[in-house]
């Protein structure tokens, strides 16, 4: 996205609204926009949707039974809004599996809620953009640049 993109995103979003509705729940350690706002066919109209990682407490992972990887917390009190967060242990397998949904979030603007964890995570993301990844965007790529039969 250039810098205007992603300004004109801003100019349609309440970026300390959306920032309120990530940290409902455990703690993020990223929130970023996503969908129709991140590929830029949005319009003032467009639900919202959040995507990012979180940091389970201590105590979710110690307990006797397994906490829930994945949060989803919706909120139409102001807009159409869907925040949709993965365990940061659950983010960094997704990473590793040359999961390209993930690594978009790592990478792509604009960012909503940023930790230094968050930094880290994107200097560990750079090790896990492979060529698997790169043929999982060709292929898209070969889709939507074949004439219709």
């Amino acid at each position: 996205m250039t810098p205007e993109q992603i300004n004109e995103v801003w100019s349609m979003v309440d970026r300390a609204y959306l920032a309120e509705v990530a940290h409902r729940g455990p703690a993020p350690v990223f929130a970023m926009i996503s969908s129709a706002h991140l590929y830029g066919f949005a319009s003032p109209d467009s639900d919202v949707d959040l995507r990012g990682a979180f940091l389970l407490p201590t105590r979710s992972i110690l307990g006797l039974r397994p906490p829930s990887e994945t949060i989803t917390v919706s909120d139409k009190s102001r807009i159409d809004l869907d925040w949709e967060a993965h365990d940061l242990r659950k983010f960094a397998r997704l990473m590793t599996n040359h999961n390209g949904y993930v690594l978009e979030h790592l990478f792509s603007p604009p960012v909503v809620v940023s930790t230094p964890a968050f930094e880290e995570l994107r200097e560990l993301g750079r090790g896990c953009i492979t060529r698997q990844t790169v043929r999982h965007y060709q292929w898209f790529c070969s889709r939507t640049t074949q004439a219709p039969p």
